[in-house]
């Protein structure tokens, strides 16, 4: 299995056209997900179908990834 990634600090994004119906998912810092539970914080980095968001959970006090 391969797996094709980059991240932003690389200087390279994944580009706005792939942000459309059926790419990728728009999120950005402090967007809250699953009722507000859920905050984004900052993005990890993206690879071919998804972007990697460093998230806040609100109700454990934990900081984990979401993939998008």
């Amino acid at each position: 299995m391969s797996c094709s990634s980059s991240s932003g600090s690389e200087g390279e994004e994944e580009g706005f056209d792939s942000y459309r119906k059926g790419g990728y998912h728009a999120v950005r810092i402090g967007d809250p997900f699953s009722g507000g539970r859920y905050i984004a914080q900052r993005k990890l980095g993206w690879g071919q179908f998804s972007t990697v968001w460093l998230a806040y959970d609100t109700l454990s006090s934990v900081r984990f990834s979401l993939c998008f």
